[in-house]
């Protein structure tokens, strides 16, 4: 970057200078009046001298002295010179200009066009084609009216003698055939049919890439889709602006289209892969009907640039990993800036592909937002294995529309025949009683989408094992007392029962709790106790959200509690003791078999 900044800065002070230069007074030597006094008889000052000395050659003068051609035209070798004035240099694009002053080996170029070997003078010239010193270059000269150039640029001033040479001052710059000073940037933005593409270069995110394109040093390949190929893919998508796409994505996409060096269409061969600057990816060149790039057709070929090559193109490129969506439940969340998160952990995980074209899946689709709800901020770190588990729990080996979730709300998932758990409020339906399903029923040839608002974590343990867990923390341990019973001799068979059960919900009671009836605890007996411990637990998966006001969960010691729901939504559970309410202070901690809510009494049954 700072090798960049400095040959900026560099090529500006020229630029400016020369512009400094192309303020100075001058004076206008006329074909009529000042020929006799600048074609003299015994000239004493040699074809630099007399640029220097000329105020509207000073342009030409600054080239010359900038391409180091001063010496050579300033020695004995004869030389005839058709020198642009300033106004000629001023009527080519300031861009352009800036172009060809930055970069040596066109200015070099450009003024030995303008240079043939020997003396010619204007009486010598006729109508025809003159070499130049450009090698292979000729100017052709028209003597029918006047000495005319190229077809359009006049000598205004013939013969101005000169000790190795003579000038004729012409009032336009003469350019090379095939002589290129525009960059890829500069042509793109001078096609209207690429001005989707120049508008996507010109947002923010694609800085890099636009001063790629811009910069004389680079030498690439553009493979440029015009508006129509832009216009198709945004059908093909259903889309109706490239803003509904995702960012990361359109520019995934950009530079798919371009190559590392510059490549001319006779340089390609048929069944050739080509890597682009998309890094992992390549494209594919057909040469059966003309030529093709993947499924694209160059409709414009090698057009050149001072930093690389342009090929014009009918259809917009799509790296493999994206196109192999479309069509697919994949297609829905790749090209929706909603799901990148989702994306993103599908490319690390490999499962992209599986998504894409396994037959016949539900997806249960987090977007950006359920991920951070669920304490997701970023995938820094994360691994394939680490991925794999969590987004399969979010696969259905089944399309599922919503109408036909399972009735029991037990659907198995393609992890490791983890089950998520459904519940049918009147409005919505909850999944492991956290997640709500927001969106519904978009299909796709192999399979259907419905997205979620917080993403899906498969538990690792059953709730035993959670609370045995927790038990054990060095800080914060809780559950002891509960754990500490349930170890014992002779409730084992209890804590056996709740780490074998397939659905299983625990109100477990904080060590506050226990301690609320330390008293009471040593005047009952191993079977009163046995009841209570019983009485926690209810043979069904309960998550909070399903939980109503006046609702009766039988336990399993076969007896009841009673759930009360207030307006702000605190839960309170009502015992067989009829006493004080236990409140339901943490709820839902998910394990493989059931659930935990934790609550701040034990509950008494019937003693």
């Amino acid at each position: 970057m700072k090798n960049s900044n400095r040959q900026l800065n560099e090529k500006t002070n020229k630029f400016l200078a020369l512009v400094l230069m192309l303020t100075l007074p001058f004076f206008v030597i006329s074909c009529d009046d000042d020929d006799d006094d600048m074609a003299m008889d015994n000239p004493t000052m040699n074809i630099v001298e007399i640029a220097q000395s000329t105020p509207e050659l000073s342009t030409l003068t600054s080239a010359i002295v900038a391409a180091g051609l001063d010496g050579a035209l300033s020695g004995d070798t004869p030389y005839t010179v058709f020198a642009p004035t300033n106004a000629a240099f001023e009527k080519l694009d300031p861009t352009t200009l800036n172009t060809i002053i930055s970069t040596p080996s066109l200015l070099t170029n450009l003024l030995q066009y303008h240079v043939v070997s020997g003396t010619v003078k204007s009486g010598d010239l006729t109508t025809g084609p003159v070499g130049t010193l450009l090698s292979g270059q000729n100017i052709n000269v028209d003597t029918s009216n006047g000495v005319v150039l190229n077809g359009s640029s006049n000598v205004t001033t013939a013969d101005i003698e000169a000790t190795n040479g003579v000038i004729h001052i012409i009032d336009e710059v003469l350019l090379p055939e095939m002589f290129v000073a525009e960059t890829i940037t500069q042509i793109a933005a001078s096609n209207p049919d690429f001005s989707i593409l120049v508008s996507i270069l010109l947002m923010p995110e694609m800085a890099d890439i636009l001063a790629a394109a811009s910069d004389i040093t680079q030498d690439l390949t553009v493979f440029a889709p015009t508006n129509q190929a832009f216009t198709d893919l945004l059908a093909a998508l259903g889309k109706n602006d490239l803003s509904e796409l995702p960012i990361g994505l359109v520019k995934e996409i950009v530079q798919y289209h371009l190559l590392g060096m510059s490549v001319m269409s006779s340089e390609l061969t048929d069944g050739q892969m080509v890597e682009t600057l998309l890094p992992g990816e390549s494209v594919t060149v057909d040469l059966s009907n003309g030529v093709m790039i993947n499924n694209a057709n160059v409709i414009a070929a090698d057009v050149k640039a001072v930093n690389g090559v342009i090929h014009g193109i009918d259809a917009v490129l799509v790296p493999s990993y994206a196109a192999q969506t479309v069509g697919s439940i994949a297609e829905i969340i790749m090209f929706n800036p909603d799901y990148t998160i989702l994306v993103e952990a599908l490319k690390t995980a490999e499962l992209l592909e599986t998504v894409s074209t396994a037959p016949a899946l539900t997806l249960f689709a987090p977007n950006n937002a359920a991920f951070v709800a669920a304490g997701i901020t970023s995938l820094d770190g994360l691994t394939k294995d680490d991925l794999t588990p969590i987004l399969l729990y979010h696969v259905l080996g089944a399309k599922v529309m919503s109408g036909d979730l399972p009735a029991d709300g037990m659907a198995m998932t393609l992890s490791n025949d983890e089950k998520i758990y459904l519940g049918y409020l009147t409005n919505s339906v909850l999944i492991n009683g956290l997640t709500t399903i927001t969106e519904v029923d978009m299909e796709k040839d192999n399979g259907v989408v419905h997205t979620i608002n917080r993403t899906l974590v498969p538990p690792a343990i059953d709730v035993l094992d959670i609370a045995v867990a927790m038990s054990e923390m060095e800080e914060g341990a809780e559950f002891t007392v509960l754990v500490s019973l349930l170890s014992s001799d002779p409730y084992a068979d209890i804590a056996q029962a709740i780490k074998d059960a397939e659905n299983i919900t625990i109100f477990a009671p904080t060590d506050a709790a226990f301690g609320d009836i330390s008293a009471v605890i040593p005047t009952l007996t191993e079977e009163q106790i046995r009841n209570v411990l019983l009485y926690h637990a209810a043979p069904a998966r309960v998550f909070s959200s399903t939980l109503q006001d006046g609702q009766v969960i039988g336990m399993l010691n076969m007896e009841t509690v009673t759930v009360n729901v207030s307006g702000e939504g605190a839960v309170t559970l009502t015992d067989m003791s009829m006493g004080a309410d236990a409140n339901v202070i943490e709820v839902n901690v998910h394990g493989s078999n059931g659930v935990i809510h934790v609550v701040d009494k034990v509950l008494l049954p019937t003693l």
